[in-house]
Protein backbone atom coordinates (compact mmCIF):
# COMPACT_ATOMS: atom_id res chain seq x y z
CA UNK A 1 0.00 0.00 0.00
CA UNK A 2 2.97 2.24 0.82
CA UNK A 3 4.90 2.44 -2.98
CA UNK A 4 0.99 4.03 -4.22
CA UNK A 5 1.14 6.82 -1.97
CA UNK A 6 1.79 10.15 -2.74
CA UNK A 7 4.07 12.37 -1.08
CA UNK A 8 3.18 15.59 -0.20
CA UNK A 9 6.68 17.76 -0.67
CA UNK A 10 5.30 21.41 -0.63
CA UNK A 11 4.32 22.96 2.99
CA UNK A 12 2.35 26.11 1.84
CA UNK A 13 -1.10 26.09 2.66
CA UNK A 14 -1.97 26.09 -1.21
CA UNK A 15 -0.67 22.39 -1.06
CA UNK A 16 -1.14 20.72 2.22
CA UNK A 17 -4.32 20.26 3.78
CA UNK A 18 -3.21 20.40 7.36
CA UNK A 19 -1.94 23.92 6.64
CA UNK A 20 -5.05 25.14 5.07
CA UNK A 21 -7.32 23.33 7.57
CA UNK A 22 -5.38 24.96 10.56
CA UNK A 23 -6.01 28.63 8.66
CA UNK A 24 -9.45 28.01 8.32
CA UNK A 25 -10.00 27.01 12.08
CA UNK A 26 -8.02 29.89 13.45
CA UNK A 27 -10.41 32.24 11.52
CA UNK A 28 -13.62 30.56 13.21
CA UNK A 29 -15.25 32.32 15.85
CA UNK A 30 -16.60 29.59 17.36
CA UNK A 31 -17.79 25.93 16.29
CA UNK A 32 -20.16 22.93 18.30
CA UNK A 33 -19.90 19.23 17.42
CA UNK A 34 -20.34 15.79 19.26
CA UNK A 35 -17.16 14.09 19.74
CA UNK A 36 -16.48 10.66 19.57
CA UNK A 37 -13.50 8.77 21.25
CA UNK A 38 -12.21 5.58 21.25
CA UNK A 39 -9.22 4.54 23.24
CA UNK A 40 -8.10 2.10 25.57
CA UNK A 41 -9.93 2.58 28.01
CA UNK A 42 -13.10 2.71 26.23
CA UNK A 43 -15.44 5.03 24.52
CA UNK A 44 -16.26 9.01 25.40
CA UNK A 45 -19.20 10.84 23.46
CA UNK A 46 -18.48 14.61 24.35
CA UNK A 47 -21.16 17.82 23.57
CA UNK A 48 -18.26 20.16 22.29
CA UNK A 49 -18.34 23.82 22.16
CA UNK A 50 -15.30 26.18 21.57
CA UNK A 51 -15.34 29.87 21.61
CA UNK A 52 -12.63 32.40 20.34
CA UNK A 53 -10.19 33.39 22.45
CA UNK A 54 -10.29 29.64 24.24
CA UNK A 55 -13.76 29.11 25.72
CA UNK A 56 -14.60 25.62 25.92
CA UNK A 57 -17.39 23.39 27.05
CA UNK A 58 -17.90 19.95 27.47
CA UNK A 59 -21.11 18.28 28.00
CA UNK A 60 -20.61 14.65 28.80
CA UNK A 61 -22.95 11.90 27.15
CA UNK A 62 -20.97 8.84 28.05
CA UNK A 63 -19.08 7.70 30.17
CA UNK A 64 -20.33 9.94 32.68
CA UNK A 65 -23.95 11.33 31.26
CA UNK A 66 -24.35 14.80 32.88
CA UNK A 67 -21.34 16.48 33.65
CA UNK A 68 -20.27 19.31 32.76
CA UNK A 69 -17.13 20.79 31.96
CA UNK A 70 -16.14 24.28 31.44
CA UNK A 71 -12.37 25.93 30.60
CA UNK A 72 -12.06 29.85 30.63
CA UNK A 73 -8.85 31.32 28.82
CA UNK A 74 -9.26 34.14 31.17
CA UNK A 75 -8.69 32.39 34.19
CA UNK A 76 -6.80 29.39 32.76
CA UNK A 77 -9.57 27.09 35.20
CA UNK A 78 -11.56 24.21 34.75
CA UNK A 79 -14.74 24.50 36.44
CA UNK A 80 -16.52 21.24 36.38
CA UNK A 81 -19.88 19.90 38.06
CA UNK A 82 -19.93 16.34 38.29
CA UNK A 83 -23.43 15.97 38.70
CA UNK A 84 -24.38 18.49 36.10
CA UNK A 85 -26.72 21.77 36.33
CA UNK A 86 -24.39 23.99 36.23
CA UNK A 87 -25.84 27.57 37.14
CA UNK A 88 -27.88 25.61 40.02
CA UNK A 89 -25.04 24.72 42.01
CA UNK A 90 -21.39 25.61 42.60
CA UNK A 91 -18.74 23.82 40.22
CA UNK A 92 -15.17 22.87 41.42
CA UNK A 93 -12.89 25.12 40.61
CA UNK A 94 -9.59 23.15 39.16
CA UNK A 95 -6.02 23.50 37.25
CA UNK A 96 -6.30 21.95 33.62
CA UNK A 97 -3.23 19.64 34.48
CA UNK A 98 -5.71 17.89 37.56
CA UNK A 99 -6.63 14.78 36.49
CA UNK A 100 -9.95 14.96 37.32
CA UNK A 101 -10.70 16.95 34.75
CA UNK A 102 -8.76 14.89 32.00
CA UNK A 103 -10.06 12.72 29.68
CA UNK A 104 -9.40 9.03 29.39
CA UNK A 105 -6.40 9.34 27.09
CA UNK A 106 -4.85 12.12 29.02
CA UNK A 107 -6.11 15.03 27.19
CA UNK A 108 -5.83 18.35 28.95
CA UNK A 109 -9.29 20.37 28.63
CA UNK A 110 -7.41 23.44 27.46
CA UNK A 111 -5.32 21.47 24.93
CA UNK A 112 -8.56 19.63 23.42
CA UNK A 113 -9.68 22.42 20.88
CA UNK A 114 -9.30 21.17 16.62
CA UNK A 115 -6.35 23.59 16.35
CA UNK A 116 -4.46 22.48 18.83
CA UNK A 117 -4.82 18.90 17.05
CA UNK A 118 -3.37 20.42 13.72
CA UNK A 119 -0.53 22.06 15.27
CA UNK A 120 0.49 18.73 17.04
CA UNK A 121 0.51 16.92 13.69
CA UNK A 122 2.12 20.00 12.45
CA UNK A 123 4.75 18.92 14.62
CA UNK A 124 4.97 15.48 13.01
CA UNK A 125 5.25 16.73 9.59
CA UNK A 126 8.08 18.91 10.74
CA UNK A 127 10.41 16.21 10.83
CA UNK A 128 8.76 13.46 8.71
CA UNK A 129 5.97 13.57 5.69
CA UNK A 130 2.66 13.72 4.60
CA UNK A 131 0.64 11.12 2.70
CA UNK A 132 -2.27 12.06 0.49
CA UNK A 133 -4.69 8.84 0.56
CA UNK A 134 -6.89 10.62 -2.13
CA UNK A 135 -10.56 11.47 -1.59
CA UNK A 136 -13.11 9.62 0.53
CA UNK A 137 -16.59 9.50 1.92
CA UNK A 138 -17.16 9.91 5.28
CA UNK A 139 -20.33 9.49 7.07
CA UNK A 140 -21.81 11.29 3.66
CA UNK A 141 -19.22 14.00 3.67
CA UNK A 142 -16.45 14.12 0.91
CA UNK A 143 -13.27 13.89 2.63
CA UNK A 144 -9.04 14.33 2.12
CA UNK A 145 -7.81 11.36 3.43
CA UNK A 146 -4.32 11.73 4.62
CA UNK A 147 -1.32 10.39 6.72
CA UNK A 148 1.30 12.14 8.61
CA UNK A 149 4.06 10.34 9.54
CA UNK A 150 6.88 11.31 11.87
CA UNK A 151 10.57 10.51 12.26
CA UNK A 152 10.65 8.10 15.13
CA UNK A 153 14.21 9.58 16.23
CA UNK A 154 13.09 13.04 15.79
CA UNK A 155 10.33 11.79 18.21
CA UNK A 156 9.85 12.09 21.86
CA UNK A 157 6.17 11.63 22.53
CA UNK A 158 3.98 8.35 22.09
CA UNK A 159 1.95 9.61 18.85
CA UNK A 160 4.61 9.08 15.63
CA UNK A 161 1.57 8.79 13.49
CA UNK A 162 -1.55 10.03 12.57
CA UNK A 163 -4.37 9.46 9.70
CA UNK A 164 -6.73 12.26 9.12
CA UNK A 165 -9.83 13.03 7.14
CA UNK A 166 -10.69 16.60 6.17
CA UNK A 167 -14.13 17.69 5.19
CA UNK A 168 -13.42 18.58 1.25
CA UNK A 169 -15.70 21.75 1.91
CA UNK A 170 -15.09 23.12 5.15
CA UNK A 171 -11.82 21.93 5.78
CA UNK A 172 -12.22 20.54 9.49
CA UNK A 173 -11.29 17.55 11.11
CA UNK A 174 -14.05 14.65 10.17
CA UNK A 175 -11.83 11.51 11.67
CA UNK A 176 -8.41 11.07 13.39
CA UNK A 177 -6.80 8.08 14.44
CA UNK A 178 -3.15 8.06 15.93
CA UNK A 179 -0.51 5.22 16.47
CA UNK A 180 2.32 4.55 18.51
CA UNK A 181 5.95 3.88 17.26
CA UNK A 182 5.04 -0.16 17.15
CA UNK A 183 2.31 0.68 14.49
CA UNK A 184 -0.33 -0.01 17.47
CA UNK A 185 -3.68 2.36 17.44
CA UNK A 186 -3.73 4.51 20.19
CA UNK A 187 -6.97 6.37 19.64
CA UNK A 188 -9.68 7.21 17.53
CA UNK A 189 -12.10 10.11 17.26
CA UNK A 190 -14.60 11.09 15.06
CA UNK A 191 -16.64 14.79 14.98
CA UNK A 192 -19.99 14.77 14.24
CA UNK A 193 -22.69 17.03 14.15
CA UNK A 194 -20.63 19.88 13.54
CA UNK A 195 -22.16 23.44 13.77
CA UNK A 196 -19.51 26.06 12.54
CA UNK A 197 -19.92 29.92 14.03
CA UNK A 198 -23.07 29.10 15.34
CA UNK A 199 -25.16 31.39 17.24
CA UNK A 200 -24.60 30.72 21.12
CA UNK A 201 -26.00 31.49 24.28
CA UNK A 202 -24.68 34.47 26.44
CA UNK A 203 -24.25 32.37 29.43
CA UNK A 204 -23.00 29.18 27.90
CA UNK A 205 -19.41 29.86 29.44
CA UNK A 206 -20.65 31.72 32.82
CA UNK A 207 -23.59 29.36 33.71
Amino acid sequence: MLSKLLVLMAAGPASDPVSAALEHVENLHSYQLTLHGQGGRGEEVIRYTYQKPGYIRMDLVTPHKGVVLIYRPDTRKVQLWPFGSPGRRSGLTLSPNNRMVRSAQGHRADQSDVGTLLRNIQALQRHGKTHLLGEAELATHPAQHLMVEGDPGEILADIVRYELWLDSERQFPLKVVSYNRRGEQLEAVRLEEISINPELPENLFFP
